[in-house]
C-alpha cells in the first residue's frame, strides 16, 4: 500500500506575519532566551575576541600601505569573510571559495597585494589571477598582446597596400622589350607609386628604386 502523499500548502504574507508575531510573543519568546542565551553569550564572546585580531591585522597591514587606509572597512569586510570560510571548509573547497572572495574585493577595488597579504595572514593562499581565470574558462588578453598584435595587422596591411596597387600601368624599353617603369596607384590614399627598373646590355636587371608622385 502506497503512502498518502503530504498535502503542501503555502502561506500569504499576512499568514507569514502573524506566524511570526505569535513566535516572538513575551511567552515563548522568554522561553526561548532562557534556554540559549548562555550559548549565545560564549559564541558571541568568542567571536569579538577572534574581530578584535582581524581588526588588529587589517590596520598593521595597512599601515604600510597609507594610500588604502580610507578603504579599511571594506578590507575589514574580506577578512571576516575569508574567517568564515575558513570556518566552514577546507582543502579545494577552500581555495575555491577564498579565490572567488579575492576576486570579488579586485573587482571592487582592492589592491590585489593587499588582499593576498591579508589572506596569508589566516594561513590561507590565493591562488595566481591568471589560474583563477583559467579555472573560470576566461581568457583575457594583455595589453602587450594588443599592441602588437595590432601592429603586425597593420604591417601586414601596409604591405598588402604596398604590393597590391591599382590602375597598374607599364612602361617597356622599345628596343629591348624590358620592362623600365610600372605605375600604380595606391588603393587607400590614391598616391602614385613608380617602380623604375634598369637593365644591362645583356637584359639583366641590375638596378631597381620607387618613389610616390
Amino acid at each position: 500500500m502506497t503512502r498518502r502523499r503530504r498535502q503542501s500548502f503555502t502561506r500569504s504574507p499576512i499568514e507569514r506575519a502573524l506566524m511570526w508575531d505569535s513566535k516572538v510573543e513575551p511567552e515563548t519568546y522568554t522561553v526561548y532566551l532562557t534556554r540559549v542565551k548562555d550559548i549565545a553569550f560564549r559564541r558571541v564572546l568568542t567571536y569579538q575576541v577572534v574581530h578584535e585580531e582581524l581588526i588588529r591585522i587589517v590596520k598593521d597591514t595597512l599601515s604600510k600601505y597609507p594610500q588604502e587606509t580610507s578603504k579599511q572597512h571594506a578590507y575589514m569586510w574580506y577578512i571576516q569573510g575569508l574567517w568564515y570560510i575558513k570556518q566552514r571548509y577546507s582543502d579545494k573547497a577552500l581555495q575555491i571559495e577564498a579565490d572567488a572572495l579575492y576576486m570579488y574585493f579586485r573587482l571592487l577595488g582592492l589592491e590585489g597585494s593587499i588582499l593576498r597579504e591579508l589572506a596569508q595572514r589566516l594561513g590561507i593562499t590565493i591562488s595566481s589571477d591568471s589560474q583563477i581565470l583559467q579555472r573560470a574558462n576566461i581568457t583575457v588578453v594583455s595589453v602587450d598582446a594588443i599592441y602588437y598584435g595590432t601592429k603586425r595587422a597593420l604591417q601586414e596591411t601596409l604591405h598588402g597596400i604596398d604590393v597590391n596597387l591599382t590602375d597598374v600601368t607599364y612602361e617597356y624599353d622599345p628596343t629591348t622589350g624590358n620592362v623600365i617603369k610600372i605605375t600604380g596607384r595606391d588603393k587607400i590614399t590614391g598616391k602614385i607609386k613608380i617602380i623604375h627598373f634598369e637593365w644591362d646590355a645583356n637584359g639583366n636587371l641590375i638596378r631597381k628604386w620607387e618613389e610616390w608622385a
